[in-house]
Parts: C-alpha cells; sequence; structure tokens
C-alpha cells in the first residue's frame, strides 16, 4: 500500500544540507552523527524531524560557507511538495481567504516556525517567527516571504504587488536578487522579520476562484493536518496545558520544579509516564517548557500592557535580568526591543 508523504520542509532541507556538506568536503557520516538525524528519515515518505534535531542541524549547517548555501529564490518547488497547499491557496475567494489559510495550513510545510498577520487599513503586515533558526531564522523567513509573495500575487489584478521584506541579521551575498523578486529593496539588521504590502483588493472576488473543487481541496488539506496534529497530539497537549499552568500559576510558581508536579496532577499521571510518552515522541519536558515560555512571552509582550518584569515573573523567572537574557537567547533582541518594533509597525 502506497504511504502517504507526509515529510515537512525540514526534513527536504535536511536532504539538501547533507548533500551540500558532502559537496563541500565534509563526511556524510558526521551529518548523521552531529544531527542525530537517521538517513532513514530522510528516505521515509513519514519520516520527520524532532525540534532537538532541527536545531542541531542548523547549527551544524553553519559551517557551509555563502557559496554552498542551498536557498533558492524560485521557491515554486515547495508547491509541488505540498500539494494540498497549493490547491487550497491558489483557489480561494478572495486574497485575505488565500493568506488565512496559508497561515492555517503552516503546519502541514514546517513545525518548528510560525507566522502571524495582521492589518491596519490595506496595510499588511507578516512577521515569521522562528524557535530555533540563528540569526532569528532570516533565511528561513527569506524562504516563508517568497512563497506568501507567490500566493498573494496570484490575486493581482494589475501592477505585481511589491513587498517591504525586512530580515535580522546581515544582507546576504545575493541581497539584490532578494529585493530584485519582491519588487523593492529589503533591508536587513532589524529587531524581526515582517514582510508588508499593501493590499486594497484584499476582499476583491478572484475570477478565477473554482467554487466547485475548493472546499474538497480545503476539506483534504484539514485532513492531511489533522492527521499530522494527531501523530503528535499528546507532546501538544502536554505544551499548551504548560501554556494554561502559566497563565493560572501564581507568582513565582511557573519554574519548572513547580510546573512539573502541576503539569502531572492535571494530565493525572505521574513523571515517568510523562516523560516516557514525551521520549516516544523525542522530545521532553524542559524543551515543552522553553517552547510554551518562547511563545507566551511573545504573546505578552505584544497583547498586553504587562511591564517586561511582570511577564518574566509570570513566567518564573527570578528576576527581570534573567528573563531578558532568556528572551535575548532565543530571539536575538531584548523584550522591550520586540514591544517596540511591534507597537511602531
Amino acid at each position: 500500500m502506497h504511504k502517504a508523504d507526509t515529510r515537512t520542509v525540514s526534513n527536504r532541507i535536511a536532504q539538501q544540507y547533507a548533500r551540500a556538506m558532502q559537496a563541500d568536503g565534509h563526511d556524510p557520516a558526521d551529518f548523521f552523527r552531529q544531527t542525530g538525524i537517521t538517513p532513514a528519515q530522510l528516505s521515509e515518505p513519514g519520516g520527520r524531524i524532532n525540534a532537538d534535531r532541527h536545531r542541531r542541524m542548523t547549527a551544524y549547517a553553519q559551517q557551509l560557507p555563502a557559496h554552498r548555501g542551498i536557498l533558492d529564490l524560485d521557491v515554486t518547488h515547495w508547491f509541488a511538495h505540498f500539494s494540498g497547499v497549493a490547491h487550497v491557496c491558489f483557489n480561494r475567494p478572495t486574497l485575505r481567504s488565500a493568506l488565512h489559510e496559508m497561515l492555517h495550513l503552516r503546519g502541514l510545510i514546517g513545525e518548528f516556525d510560525f507566522m502571524l498577520m495582521s492589518e491596519s487599513g490595506t496595510r499588511i503586515e507578516i512577521e515569521y517567527l522562528s524557535e530555533f533558526c540563528p540569526v532569528g531564522g532570516a533565511m528561513q523567513a527569506l524562504a516563508n516571504f517568497r512563497m506568501l509573495s507567490l500566493v498573494t500575487r496570484a490575486y493581482d489584478t494589475g501592477a505585481p504587488t511589491a513587498f517591504q521584506a525586512s530580515f535580522q541579521g546581515k544582507a546576504p551575498w545575493f541581497a539584490p536578487a532578494v529585493s530584485e523578486c519582491f519588487g523593492a529593496a529589503a533591508t536587513y539588521g532589524q529587531g524581526r522579520n515582517t514582510l508588508t504590502f499593501d493590499a486594497p483588493g484584499l476582499d476583491r472576488p478572484f475570477a478565477q476562484f473554482n467554487a466547485m473543487l475548493a472546499p474538497h481541496a480545503l476539506r483534504h488539506a484539514q485532513a492531511q493536518l489533522q492527521k499530522l496534529h494527531g501523530a503528535q497530539l499528546f507532546s501538544a497537549r502536554v505544551e499548551q496545558a504548560i501554556i494554561d499552568l502559566l497563565g493560572r500559576q501564581g507568582a513565582g510558581d511557573a519554574d519548572g520544579a513547580s510546573l512539573l508536579p502541576a503539569l502531572c496532577d492535571g494530565l493525572a499521571m505521574n513523571r515517568w509516564t510523562l516523560q516516557r510518552q514525551l521520549q516516544q515522541e523525542q522530545t521532553s519536558f524542559r524543551a515543552l517548557e522553553l517552547r510554551a515560555k518562547s511563545r507566551e512571552s511573545r504573546r505578552l509582550l505584544r497583547e498586553t500592557s504587562m511591564s517586561v518584569a511582570e511577564i518574566g515573573d509570570r513566567l518564573g523567572f527570578s528576576s527581570q535580568s534573567a528573563f531578558t537574557r532568556f528572551f535575548k537567547t532565543q530571539f536575538e533582541l531584548p523584550p522591550a526591543r520586540y514591544r517596540n518594533d511591534v507597537q511602531s509597525s
């Protein structure tokens, strides 16, 4: 029986990294040893790469010289790999619906980064957030922004939409090509990875919309996403439970030592069972705690007026400076600057 290909973009990038490292003279076995990825995970249609291996892979690939970079600005082939996403996003009644579904179905492409969309009049801003990638995930943001730009331009009725792309990190050697493909000069060394553009036709009916095919494509993609989430349901439940606990714990009670027993009580299981089930999904309580605190810290900075000190206290950090160090390690900028960048955009 044919097995569906459920690999994420992390798996496909790992294949490219492995080939690039070998072309640069590295021992192929060293790639697998340093990243913890197995050859089977790259070749099996259902092979998937967990968070820790994804992080180790991106760190190991920093050894690649610039001219060995694997990024291809022509990302149309990614839509071929993830045809379920393409069938939905290129056939929606409006651009707004297409962008909404692109962000909703993003989990079919990758699970360790995500994007947030905000509107101000006809102006759209999409922010890329990465859990593990170095320098804020600027190059990963570039690939995601290119896919979004292709979807957006499919709904153009006049001149091609021009995009203002801003990235963390230094400009790559191919920076002129980046500006050319977005139709405007890209900027680097910014506090966030963002893509902004004017969309006056956000709710204009799409002339090529096929109303008969659209619901079938959407149901198929949603079923794929549900199946994927079901395969990782326990760790996802644990991460959400940690986030819920962070909102309920008293000040100073959100450190790992306090969260773990509260989590076990809420899930009605002992620590050994919890850790064993997480190990089966190749993760741990500590890894999920860090992810939960990373996500919740950004949400609180974006959506509340709590001070940085109050947020750090709520998330279980011993001091404001400890929280600031954690945030800078995760996102390469202090929390106050992140909040200012969000509010000024």
